[in-house]
């Protein structure tokens, strides 16, 4: 046991540095390729921190475990609108939100963070509606890239920097880091999982949720320290839609599952209902995050693995 939680710390830490590093580069060649700093920041972004989500959903699917994967989502959500949310917020003295933030992003949020949860009513998630929330993730991405028309101006690179052609071969050597981390990290969660005699969701929801969401963490403490609020937004609330559309959309268009464990399913689902809402109200009832509102919605996290703790016993 203790080496297969060794190689799954190790596989984890691994998988968040070659994210972070994907990300670095994939940014990089944006702003060679003069995309404007709207896409780099925003688009770019939503997509690039749910690389990991979309890795060890694509691998859990391939090897029969998609239970594996719909816990990840679940509780990279809970973590990014909770936990990593509310550490920025209280690291930048509160987080300012942006007026379209108030008034659609996080509208938009809401009904793609429950889409797959009314979908799952019958425990079960179909290829047919994995395609669903695929058209949900392209319609969103539609949506953001048709608001980056308000910012015509290109990033800039102020360095000389590598050259195209070497950038891309280091996204590449990254990719190859994630691809085999994220291997090593399911094999690893499925062996120990079976070891301990937990559920594979449940582990996903866990121990898998917080390897994974990594990434979001380091990018939205990073940018809170820069004092760059509406980067942090951005981040959080982009990774929740494209982990609850493209990454459980290709996840079911895959392998079409059924909840292995209700109970525990859809307790965390009514958490993370509950913490879209409560994220809603910051949000809409003014115009920042404040260290009292991060507080609670670490505290909040906090709360919800102890009532995790009483609701398995």
């Amino acid at each position: 046991m203790l080496v297969n939680l060794l190689i799954l710390v190790a596989a984890a830490l691994v998988l968040a540095r070659s994210s972070v590093f994907l990300i670095e580069k994939l940014t990089v060649i944006a702003v060679k390729l003069r995309v404007s700093e709207y896409l780099v920041g925003f688009v770019i972004m939503a997509v690039a921190t749910s690389i990991p989500e979309f890795i060890v959903g694509v691998i859990a699917a391939l090897e029969n475990d998609p239970n594996l994967s719909l816990g990840n989502v679940v509780g990279s959500n809970i973590v990014n609108m909770s936990l990593i949310l509310g550490l920025a917020a209280l690291i930048a003295g509160g987080i300012r939100v942006q007026i379209q933030v108030r008034n659609r992003e996080i509208l938009f949020t809401d009904l793609i963070g429950i889409a797959p949860l009314i979908m799952l009513v019958d425990q079960q998630l179909s290829r047919t509606e994995g395609f669903i929330l695929l058209a949900f993730f392209f319609i969103y991405m539609y949506n953001l890239i048709f608001q980056s028309r308000e910012y015509h101006r290109a990033a800039t690179d102020h360095r000389t920097g590598r050259p195209l052609w070497k950038e891309l071969a280091l996204f590449g050597t990254g990719m190859a880091a994630l691809l085999g981390s994220a291997q090593v990290l399911v094999s690893a969660s499925e062996k120990l999982a079976a070891l301990l005699g937990v559920p594979m969701i449940l582990f996903g929801i866990f121990a898998v949720a917080l390897s994974t969401s990594l990434p979001e963490l380091t990018t939205s403490i990073s940018a809170a320290l820069r004092r760059q609020s509406g980067f942090v937004m951005g981040n959080i609330l982009g990774s929740t839609v494209a982990n609850s559309t493209l990454v459980l959309g290709v996840t079911a268009a895959i392998q079409p599952f059924t909840v292995s464990e209700p109970s525990i399913f859809w307790f965390s689902a009514a958490v993370l209902v509950l913490t879209l809402l409560v994220l809603t109200f910051f949000i809409r009832t003014g115009y920042r995050i404040t260290r009292v509102e991060s507080l609670a919605l670490i505290i909040g996290y906090i709360a919800y693995l102890a009532a995790t703790e009483l609701f398995l016993r």
